[in-house]
């Protein structure tokens, strides 16, 4: 019976199907994104998100989703297991202000290198630091919410049209300063060593206070706006437990000022600062967990 030949169907062909939606390969979810997301391929997606983490140095898992991949959380995962496979990403969990958990992303050593070559590859400038951070659990929910604040900067000056040139981190900020000043100190001591941090400080484009410290913002985004003028623009994810002298002094300072949360939003409104009423950065935090530990 194994050797028979096979006859032909008698009935007739089937008409065709008048469903203008074919069979959704992968979750439902999935489908309605990819029709969302529109024609940027998963590798383009990927080499975004993977420069992202160097960039900022530690990025939740939700807003990656929601900067890279079209706010989906299954194609995001599916990136985000891959890297780990690979040993480019290691993923933590961080707790937010409201005790919920979340994911962070931060990059290994090999994850460094690859993006490195991602960003050349994309045209970035030949100066944006990539970078594997040292997690803390403890701060986790408010290096994240710099990335948020930055995108949203990132947003108002393409709005402007305004071209990114690079973002740098207040960390790299601070040993950009550090460096020159402490190059300064050996060779003609402490005098020397403070004048060359003001300098520094004033080629960065950083502010001193009252008292000539330094204000370092949590990122610095420099940029070419419409006319080819260079610029740049200072951001902070302001917590609720900043205090209010440091808050006006960067406020005065023109830093950006965005609230992690409604406790900061709160505090910039006590304090005059949150009249535009769109600081509020809601993060993981303020999201239902279940959605963030896929």
């Amino acid at each position: 019976m194994f050797d028979r030949t096979v006859e032909p169907d008698p009935r007739p062909a089937a008409p065709p199907s008048r469903n203008r939606n074919p069979m959704r390969d992968g979750h439902r979810r999935e489908h309605a994104a990819g029709r969302a997301r529109g024609s940027i391929s998963f590798t383009d997606r990927c080499a975004g998100a993977l420069t992202d983490i160097g960039v900022y140095g530690a990025v939740s898992f939700r807003d990656l989703a929601e900067a890279r991949f079209g706010g989906h959380p299954y194609t995001t995962r599916r990136a985000v297991n891959d890297w780990i496979r690979d040993g480019l990403v290691r993923e933590h969990t961080a707790t937010g202000p409201k005790g919920n958990p979340f994911k962070v992303l931060t990059l290994t050593r090999k994850g460094v290198a690859d993006a490195r070559k991602l960003a050349a590859e994309r045209g970035m400038d030949p100066g944006q630091e990539i970078r594997s951070a040292r997690f803390r659990p403890s701060e986790g929910a408010h290096d994240t919410a710099v990335y948020r604040a930055c995108r949203r900067e990132r947003r108002r000056l393409l709005e402007h049209g305004a071209a990114i040139r690079r973002v740098r981190t207040g960390t790299e900020l601070k040993s950009a300063v550090a460096r020159t000043s402490e190059a300064a100190r050996r060779k003609d001591g402490r005098w020397a060593a403070d004048a060359a941090r003001r300098r520094a400080a004033r080629e960065l484009g950083l502010p001193l206070d009252d008292n000539g410290h330094v204000l370092y913002p949590d990122a610095q985004i420099e940029y070419l706006d419409a006319d080819g003028r260079a610029g740049r623009v200072n951001v902070e994810a302001v917590s609720g437990n900043y205090r209010e002298p440091a808050l006006r002094a960067k406020a005065a300072a023109g830093f950006a000022l965005h609230a992690n949360g409604p406790a900061a939003a709160g505090l910039l409104r006590s304090l005059g600062l949150g009249d535009d009423g769109g600081s509020w950065l809601k993060g993981p935090a303020d999201r239902d967990p279940a959605t963030v530990e896929l």
